[in-house]
């Protein structure tokens, strides 16, 4: 996916935002706007927006010495996900369709993004979003390429969310199909790293890859041996959450997207609309 204008003004409302969390000085949030302002007129639009991203989250961490400005927010998320985990496997365990619900948790997770500031109410919103339909539906596709004998690679989004990703993992390997699941190599935004795989549980599940590096989604130019490795031997890729999208969906490949809408941009792209389940 291409970047758009519209992806520019969005760099400063990620930088105000990153920096508010990162710092309550206000001349630290003017100079990290400043700074980005600054190298607005020297971006190309002819790369992902993830990448276009990448430069607001290494000037914050450089004006206020916090390479994890999320670190508070990723501990908060997995916390409030863990203590929903038991109601999450309680009403997979009673879904009709125990795939379908799993799917639903994992997505209902996707609402766990802090890089653009959304609001969101974990309990509430993945209560809603399990019992609704999806916008667009490719379940019937994803349920024939699990089977005994099959490899899938799943990318991993944000903390917290890796905990109901846990509940989906648990269903890919009932049906025999071999699962690899792929985090961040260190922080970035509150994308899931290995710490987070480690507090979700996924560990315990199986096999734990890191892309090879922080960046957004998946810069193809970065990642490790092991995960490009892994990315061509996967019969099936399941990748998560915007980055994953912006950065995956025009790969080749046998690729499956799970994620919410939550900018225009991303909701065009899909050809859904926003704030909706794909």
């Amino acid at each position: 996916m291409k970047a758009k204008s519209d992806c520019i003004v969005c760099l400063l409302k990620q930088t105000l935002n990153t920096a508010r969390i990162a710092t309550q000085d206000p001349r630290i949030h003017r100079k990290a706007l400043d700074r980005v302002a600054k190298i607005i007129p020297g971006l190309s639009l002819d790369q992902t927006p993830a990448a276009l991203s990448q430069p607001v989250y290494s000037i914050v961490a450089g004006l206020t010495g916090l390479p994890d400005p999320f670190k508070k927010q990723k501990d908060d998320t997995n916390r409030i996900a863990l203590a929903l985990l038991p109601e999450a496997r309680t009403m997979v365990a009673r879904a009709k369709d125990k795939l379908d619900a799993a799917v639903h948790a994992a997505a209902a997770g996707n609402i766990i993004d802090l890089g653009i500031g959304h609001k969101f109410d974990i309990e509430k919103d993945f209560r809603e979003i399990m019992t609704q339909a999806f916008a667009i539906n490719a379940l019937e596709d994803f349920r024939k390429e699990l089977r005994a004998g099959r490899k899938l690679l799943y990318l991993g989004d944000n903390a917290g969310e890796i905990v109901f990703d846990t509940i989906l993992v648990e269903q890919i390997l009932a049906t025999g199909t071999e699962v690899v699941f792929a985090v961040k190599s260190g922080p970035i935004i509150n994308d899931a790293t290995m710490a987070d795989a480690e507090v979700s549980g996924m560990k315990k599940l199986t096999r734990i890859i890191e892309t090879g590096s922080n960046d957004i989604g998946i810069h193809w130019d970065h990642v490790s041996d092991e995960f490009r490795a892994a990315f061509k031997n996967a019969d099936v890729i399941l990748a998560k959450g915007h980055g994953n999208f912006e950065t995956c969906n025009d790969r080749p490949g046998n690729i499956y997207m799970l994620l919410k809408a939550k900018c225009d941009m991303v909701a065009n792209e899909l050809g859904s609309s926003l704030e909706t389940s794909c």
